[in-house]
C-alpha cells in the first residue's frame, strides 16, 4: 500500500457540500464548521480571511487554501470596488477530529496559489470542478461531490511529493524513509514494534530515526504506534466492532484490560463511551 493510502483506507475522506458563495460588502463573516475540513478556492476577486488569534491568508482569484479544522473567520474584501468577489467552498467529512491524524493540523492553513506548482498539477481536476459546479447539469452533484474528494486525494499527494508542510503527519509520510516506517504501522499495526524495528524499516540507524522522526512527528515513534492503533479502535468502535477481545488482540494488546486502559488515556473515555 501507498504511504497516502495507508492513511486514506482508514480515513476516507467525503465531501458533503460543494458551493460557491458571493461577497459584495467590504467586512463579512464566514463561519465554518470545526467538525469538518475544508478547501477554499477564489473564483474570482480578492478578500483577506482573518481567523482567531490572528491568523490571516490572503487570497487572489486562482489561489485556494485548505483548512483541516473549519473556523470562525472575518473576510475583508482588498477593494470595496470590486463588483464581484465569489469563493468556491467544498466540505469534507473526514472522520472525527480527535481520530484522524490528517487532522491535526487544524491550527495550519495550507496556501496553494494560483501560478505554483501545486496548482498546475490540480489545473485539470480545478476545471472540471468548477464547470460542473457552477454550470449544474443533470447528474451534477454526485459528479461534484466525487471530484471534491479526488481534487483533494490529489491535493494531499501533492503537499506530499512537494514537501509542503512541515510538521505531523504529512510532513512524515513526505519523507521517503520515514514514510516507510510510518507505512508499516499502518499495514501492521498488531506487530510488537520497537523502534530499532522501525529503524530498521526506514534504514536508519536507530538514534539518528528517533531524532528525526519526533522532530517531524512531534511525537516519538512508539507514542505515534499507540496513537494509530487507539485512534483505529476508536474508528471500529464508532462502526460497530464491539468485541473488545478481539479488537484488542488484533490491534497487538496482550489483554483487553492493557487496551482498555491505553484507549482511555489517549483517547480519553473508555472504549463503551464511543460506542454510545
Amino acid at each position: 500500500m501507498d504511504r497516502l493510502s495507508s492513511v486514506l483506507s482508514a480515513f476516507r475522506p467525503k465531501a458533503t457540500s460543494v458551493t460557491s458563495l458571493r461577497f459584495s460588502r467590504q467586512r463579512e463573516h464566514l463561519s465554518l464548521s470545526s467538525d469538518s475540513s475544508y478547501w477554499l478556492y477564489m473564483i474570482s476577486g480578492e478578500l483577506t480571511l482573518t481567523a482567531q488569534g490572528n491568523s490571516r491568508t490572503e487570497l487572489k482569484e486562482g489561489d485556494g487554501v485548505w483548512l483541516a479544522s473549519g473556523q470562525n473567520m472575518d473576510v475583508s474584501l482588498a477593494d470595496k470596488r470590486q463588483f464581484e468577489t465569489s469563493i468556491l467552498i467544498c466540505e469534507f467529512d473526514f472522520g472525527t477530529k480527535a481520530l484522524n491524524p490528517l487532522l491535526d493540523l487544524e491550527w495550519q492553513w495550507i496556501k496553494v496559489e494560483k501560478d505554483g506548482g501545486i496548482a498546475q498539477q490540480l489545473l485539470p481536476l480545478n476545471t472540471l470542478l468548477l464547470a460542473e459546479s457552477l454550470q449544474p447539469r443533470c447528474g451534477s452533484q454526485v459528479i461534484v461531490e466525487r471530484l471534491a474528494e479526488a481534487y483533494l486525494v490529489q491535493m494531499l499527494r501533492q503537499f506530499i511529493q512537494t514537501q509542503k508542510i512541515q510538521l505531523g503527519l504529512l510532513a512524515g509520510l513526505s519523507d521517503i524513509r520515514l514514510a516507510r516506517a510510518i507505512v508499516a504501522i499502518h499495514e501492521q499495526p498488531q506487530q510488537a514494534w520497537q523502534v530499532a524495528s522501525l529503524a530498521e524499516e526506514a534504514g536508519m540507524s536507530r538514534s539518528v530515526f528517533s531524532g528525526l522522526f519526533k522532530k517531524t512527528m512531534g511525537m516519538t515513534p512508539m507514542a505515534y504506534l499507540t496513537s494509530w492503533r487507539m485512534r483505529l479502535a476508536a474508528q471500529r468502535i464508532k462502526n460497530g466492532d464491539r468485541n473488545l477481545a478481539i479488537l484488542s488482540d488484533q490491534l497487538g494488546y496482550q489483554s483487553e484490560a492493557a487496551f482498555r486502559r491505553t484507549f482511555k488515556k489517549v483517547i480519553g473515555v473508555a472504549p463503551g463511551a464511543i460506542g454510545r
